[in-house]
This record gives C-alpha cells, sequence and structure tokens, in this order.
C-alpha cells in the first residue's frame, strides 16, 4: 500500500499525558492505561516522533492478527491522516519511508524470530499480552543509533513483567529517568464518547484494570491450575478438532479451536471481537469450520438464531450445555491434560483472571460475569467432549 500525500495535511491531536509519553527521552517509556485511553494512537504518534532521521525501527505486537488487525491499521491511518508517504511491503512486512527509515512489522508470539536486527528503536502494542521474555529479546535489539528507545503501550494483564519493570521495580510514575510509567484512565481521553467507561458495566478490581490502567492482583481464581508452563507449541497432527463459540454484543464474540486426543487437549487459535453484528458472526463461524474442519461446533445456547442459520447451511452445531458450575468442574478436571498455544492471548489472559467475587467462592459458586468469553468456549467444548457418547440402536 502507497500513500500518495507528500506534506502533512493536519496534525495529531494529542493529551496532555499522550503528549508527555510522546516526548519521553528515557530508554524505556510504558504507556499503561485502560481500554480506549488511547494507548496505541500515542504509540504511533511516538514513532511518527522519529520519522524525520533515516532509522530501523520495529513496531511489535502478540500475534500477527494483531498487528494486522490493529496495531497496523492504527498506524497507516495516522500516517495516511498526516499525508505522511510510505511504502508497506507486505511481502517483507517492512514500512518504508522517502528518506530511508525502515520500520519492521513483527509479532512477538515466538520471540526467537526478532533477535537478528540492531534497532534504533522499537514499539511494542499490547505488551500485557506477551512474555518476560519476550520483552528481553526486544530490550537486546534496541542498540544503536543516536536516541535508543523501546516503549511499551498496553493495558495491565495482572502483576506480570510489566508490574515487575515499571512498578515494583522502578518508581511507578511518569518522573522515574529509566523507566516512566504514564498511567492513563479510560476518562482521560477526551475523543471517547460520552458515558463510555460506565457503559462497559465493568466493576471493582476488573474496572480497575481495564478502566483505570491499575496493575491488580486477582484472587479467588475461577483456574487456579493453570499456569503458564501450560503454554506452548504442540503438534497435533491426527487430533480430532471441535470449535466452540461464545456471543457478545457489549462484550466480544469469542471463537476457540480445540484439539484433542484421549484426555489431551490443545486450545490452538482464538478468535476475539467486540461489536460484531450477526452477519459477521455467521461469516466467522463458515470461515472457521471451513478451515479447521471440526466434528462439529458447540455455540451458546442462547444464540438461536445463529444456530438455526448454521444449521440450514448444513453445519454441525451442537447447543452448549450451560451449567456453570458443572461446567467449571468438568473444565478443571482437564486442565492438567491441557496445553495452551501462545498466540491463543486472550484465553491465557482469561484464565489468570476468571475469578470469583471478593476473592473467594460464595454460597452461589457463581463466578464474576466479566472476562469470561473464551473460557465459556472452552467450558461448552468440554462438556462436550465429557459427555457419554451416544448409543444407537438395542443394547
Amino acid at each position: 500500500m502507497v500513500a500518495q500525500a507528500v506534506t502533512p495535511s493536519t496534525t495529531l491531536r494529542l493529551f496532555p499525558r499522550q503528549m508527555r509519553f510522546v516526548k519521553s527521552a528515557a530508554p524505556f517509556p510504558s504507556y499503561i492505561g485502560g481500554i480506549g485511553s488511547g494507548k496505541s494512537f500515542a504509540g504511533g504518534a511516538k514513532v511518527i516522533a522519529r520519522l524525520g532521521r533515516k532509522e530501523l525501527g520495529m513496531i511489535a505486537a502478540p500475534t500477527y492478527q494483531m498487528l494486522r488487525d490493529s496495531t497496523l491499521r492504527g498506524f497507516t491511518g495516522q500516517l495516511d491522516d498526516l499525508g505522511i508517504p510510505y511504502t508497506h511491503q507486505k511481502s517483507e512486512n517492512v514500512i518504508v519511508f522517502p528518506n530511508g527509515h525502515e520500520i519492521l512489522c513483527r509479532s512477538l508470539d515466538d520471540p526467537s524470530k526478532v533477535r537478528g536486527p540492531n534497532l534504533d528503536y522499537c514499539w511494542v502494542d499490547e505488551a500485557g499480552y506477551i512474555t518476560g521474555e519476550a520483552w528481553a529479546v526486544v530490550k537486546g535489539r534496541v542498540r544503536v543509533g543516536v536516541a535508543p528507545q523501546a516503549w511499551t503501550t498496553s493495558t495491565p494483564k495482572g502483576r506480570n513483567f510489566l508490574w515487575e519493570e515499571w512498578e515494583r521495580d522502578a518508581t511507578g510514575n511518569e518522573f522515574d529517568p529509566v523507566r516512566p510509567l504514564f498511567r492513563v484512565r479510560t476518562e482521560e481521553n477526551p475523543e471517547l464518547p460520552a458515558g463510555f467507561a460506565a457503559s462497559l458495566g465493568y466493576t471493582d478490581i476488573f474496572a480497575a484494570q481495564e478502566l483505570g490502567g491499575e496493575f491488580v492482583a486477582f484472587e479467588g481464581l475461577v483456574y487456579p491450575g493453570f499456569t503458564r508452563d501450560k503454554v506452548q507449541r504442540v503438534d497435533t497432527t491426527g487430533w480430532g478438532t471441535v470449535l466452540g463459540l461464545d456471543l457478545g454484543t457489549r462484550n466480544p464474540t469469542a471463537l476457540l479451536v480445540v484439539r484433542y486426543a484421549g484426555d489431551r487437549r490443545h486450545y490452538e487459535a482464538e478468535h476475539y471481537e467486540r461489536g460484531m453484528s450477526s452477519d459477521s458472526i455467521t461469516d466467522l463461524a463458515l470461515s472457521a469450520v471451513a478451515r479447521y474442519q471440526p466434528e462439529y461446533i458447540v455455540v451458546d445456547p442462547s444464540a438461536a438464531g445463529l444456530i438455526k442459520s448454521l444449521t440450514e447451511r448444513h453445519i454441525r452445531v451442537r447447543k452448549a450445555n450451560n451449567d456453570v458450575k458443572v461446567g467449571i468442574a468438568t473444565l478443571t478436571s482437564a486442565i492438567p491434560d491441557l496445553t495452551v498455544d501462545p498466540s491463543c492471548v486472550n484465553m491465557i489472559q482469561e484464565f489468570e483472571s476468571y475469578r470469583y467475587p471478593d476473592g473467594t467462592r460464595g454460597n452461589s459458586d457463581s463466578p464474576v460475569k466479566e472476562n469470561d468469553h473464551l473460557a465459556d468456549c472452552a467450558r461448552y467444548v468440554e462438556m462436550e467432549l465429557s459427555a457419554p457418547k451416544k448409543r444407537w440402536g438395542l443394547a
């Protein structure tokens, strides 16, 4: 894709904390904010501020899909709005500018693939989803030029390496000389519609994380047996395949690809997207069935219209058993034999934050209905895989 404009036609509008982040010359600044707090916009603006020099930079995201659909879409939109000429060489995934400035565009689900280049700078978007190892590799590549710098933008995701590096082991504020932390609440972004944060319906500790940009420690996890050593690539050749689909309106729609062999489970791929129309959800299901060739797809039982539509298209559909209490117990029993592909960043994050109220199981045993969309998919599939096999005919 080539943008033809050669002179800026407008300027980027930044609110004060964004501007301070963009201007920071510290080695490792981080913009940690709530949903819609302008994280990616600020990260892209910081790249744009460096385009006057011939440099080699990198824009990175946890997965290729996140890089393509979110980070790069937003960044190239900024370039287009400013009328900055560039060429996106998609075969090599490199953005090139007329003055020789180049930007490598990479995913970090396999950090070994970014060990080669010597970089002037790197921006990691949605860094809360990557591993500490991936961040260490990125920092090690930024080591040339007049002002080497690596920065992150993210919503916090529990107390992971972001918390350790920018809050536990630093000052936790934007005046730190090495690792300044620019914490931005959702409501600080003047570009959001009035009442946006309240419309999401988030509460207590989850609201502190998702809207306040706070690093929180989730207690009373629904699936405490899940640990990061289960995040790994697995060769699933010859395994069976089932899809799980949970529909969202205000919440995201989630689709999970589950491979299985005996008691083994591997979550191989995910789709997680807000604001999908009924037609786009149907298209998603049809595309996933065509790509992964599952034995069947287990669908949120409330999605009567979708179930009917898929059935009419001769897709094997099963209405999910939505007994939450039994489903959680069933999925819990499967976790010892479970692995999750590193690309399933939202599934991993839900395992690490889906919780009971007040950190303990109450009398109802009902978890907080937040951050559970892929977890619901996993529960739907596990209930089907663990159900007694149907027997036909007379015994």
